[in-house]
C-alpha cells in the first residue's frame, strides 16, 4: 500500500492559501494600501526633434504659360504656316504669312498698335520706377501708408483696425509686384517689336506680311481649318498643376514647401505651391469639390515632361526643435497621459497634451520634458507610484571580457583592487 505523503499536502495546501488570500486581498484593495511591484520590459525616452505635419496628393507636369496666336481675316488672307506642331520657336521667329487686303487700311491699324503699345510700355515703365523709389517703412514705424502702390486695399478711408503688414512681408509685396511689372514690360515691349516688323515689311513690300513671335516656346497646336486661335505656344518652363479636395482645401496656402517625386524618372525634388484658386473647377451638389493648385520648380531636370505625374508631399505644419515622444507610449481614455519615471525612480501617470504627429511621433505641448522616460510595454503593468522592475540586458554587461584579457593584467589589477582595500 502506498504511502500518503500528508506532510507534502499540507504544505501544498498552505502555499495555495497563502496564494489565494493574498489576491484576494490585492482584490479588495481599492484605496492602493497594499505596496506593489510593476514589471517593465520596454521603456521610450523623450527626444528634441523637428516634426512636420504633410499632406500627400498628386499632380501633372504642364506648361507654365500658353500663348494663342490670332489671324484677323478682316485684313488679309491668310497664306501658309512656316511652323509645325513640336517646333521650338523663339521670339521673333516666323510663324505665318497673310496677304493685305487693304493696303492703307493695314498701315493705319498697325500704326495705331505701335501708338498703343507704346502707351501701355510708358505707363508699366512709370509704375516700375514707383515701386523702386517707394521706401518700405522700418519694422518700428506703424504710420498707415496707404500709398502704396502694391497695396490693393481698395478702402481708402484711412481708418482700419488691422495692424499694418511687416516689414518682412511689405518687402515681399514688393519684390513680388516688381517681377510681375518687369514681365508684363518684356511681354508689351516683344509685342511692339512685333507689330512694328510687320509694319515694316508692310510698307517695304507693300501685300504680303509675315507675322513673328513674340512668345519663346514650342508649337502645341495648328489650326489647319484656320479657326480660332490659329497657333497655340507653350512655354518650355514646366510647372505642376493638381486639384485638392475641400475637405483638405483650408490646409493649404501659398508658399508652402513641396517636395516632389516622378516615378517615371525616379526624380526627387523641391517645390513652392505658387497659387490655390478659390473657386472649385465645377460644382455639384452630390460631389465634393475639387480646388486647382500649381507649384513652381526652381531647377527643374531636363528629362522632365509636360505630362509627366508626380506624388507630391505638402508641408502643411511644422514643429522645430520640440519635445517628441513615440506614439505607442500614449494613453487614452478621455484624456491623453503617459506613464514617467520620475525622479523617484517610481511610475507616474501623468496628463500631456500633444501637437503635430508624423510617422509614429507626437509632439509635446505639455506635460514631458526632454530626456524622460516613458514605459511603453506591457500596459497591464502600469500602476500610478508603483516601483517597477525591468530585466536587465546581458548583452549590455561587458563580463565576457574580463576574461578575454592576459592573465598578467588581471593578477595585476586584482593585486591592485586587494591593495586598495
Amino acid at each position: 500500500m502506498k504511502k500518503i505523503n500528508v506532510k507534502g499536502r499540507i504544505i501544498g495546501i498552505l502555499i495555495v492559501a497563502f496564494v489565494t488570500t493574498n489576491a484576494f486581498l490585492i482584490f479588495l484593495d481599492e484605496g492602493e494600501q497594499v505596496d506593489r511591484k510593476s514589471y517593465i520590459n520596454e521603456w521610450s525616452k523623450t527626444i528634441t526633434y523637428d516634426l512636420f505635419k504633410k499632406m500627400d496628393t498628386k499632380a501633372v507636369f504642364t506648361s507654365e504659360e500658353t500663348e494663342p496666336v490670332y489671324f484677323n481675316e478682316d485684313v488679309g488672307s491668310f497664306n501658309e504656316f512656316l511652323v509645325e506642331e513640336g517646333d521650338t520657336v523663339s521670339e521673333g521667329d516666323d510663324l505665318y504669312t497673310y496677304d493685305v487686303l487693304n493696303y492703307y487700311q493695314e498701315e493705319a491699324r498697325l500704326e495705331g498698335e505701335v501708338s498703343r503699345l507704346e502707351e501701355e510700355i510708358d505707363a508699366i515703365e512709370d509704375f516700375i520706377d514707383e515701386i523702386e523709389s517707394y521706401r518700405v517703412p522700418d519694422p518700428p514705424d506703424t504710420n498707415d501708408d496707404n500709398s502704396s502702390p502694391f497695396n490693393n486695399n481698395s478702402d481708402n478711408s484711412g481708418t482700419s483696425d488691422a495692424p499694418p503688414p511687416s516689414y518682412i512681408e511689405t518687402e515681399y509685396m514688393k519684390e513680388e509686384k516688381m517681377a510681375e511689372q518687369e514681365a508684363e514690360l518684356a511681354k508689351q515691349e516683344a509685342m511692339l517689336e512685333m507689330v512694328e516688323d510687320q509694319l515694316d515689311q508692310l510698307q517695304d513690300e507693300g501685300d504680303r506680311i509675315t507675322v513673328t513671335s513674340a512668345f519663346s516656346g514650342t508649337v502645341s497646336e495648328v489650326s489647319e481649318d484656320l479657326e480660332s486661335p490659329l497657333l497655340t505656344l507653350e512655354s518650355t518652363n514646366l510647372v505642376l498643376e493638381g486639384t485638392i479636395p475641400e475637405q483638405e482645401r483650408k490646409e493649404i496656402e501659398e508658399e508652402m514647401v513641396v517636395e516632389i517625386h516622378v516615378p517615371e524618372l525616379e526624380y526627387e525634388t523641391t517645390g513652392t505651391l505658387t497659387s490655390v484658386d478659390d473657386y472649385p473647377e465645377e460644382v455639384e451638389l452630390h460631389r465634393s469639390s475639387r480646388y486647382p493648385f500649381k507649384v513652381s520648380l526652381e531647377n527643374p531636370s531636363e528629362e522632365l515632361l509636360a505630362g509627366y505625374h508626380a506624388d507630391l508631399k505638402i508641408t502643411t505644419d511644422e514643429s522645430l526643435g520640440v519635445v517628441t515622444a513615440v506614439e505607442k507610449a500614449l494613453e487614452t481614455d478621455e484624456n491623453l497621459y503617459a506613464w514617467v519615471m520620475n525622479a523617484e525612480g517610481i511610475l507616474e501617470r501623468r496628463d500631456i497634451e500633444t501637437g503635430i504627429e508624423e510617422q509614429g511621433l507626437v509632439e509635446i505641448l505639455s506635460g514631458l520634458e526632454d530626456g524622460e522616460w516613458l514605459a511603453v510595454e506591457p500596459k497591464d503593468e502600469f500602476r500610478n507610484e508603483a516601483i517597477f522592475l525591468t530585466p536587465l540586458h546581458t548583452d549590455d554587461l561587458r563580463v565576457r571580457q574580463m576574461f578575454k584579457m592576459e592573465r598578467q593584467s588581471i593578477l595585476t589589477y586584482g593585486l591592485l583592487g586587494i591593495l586598495s582595500r
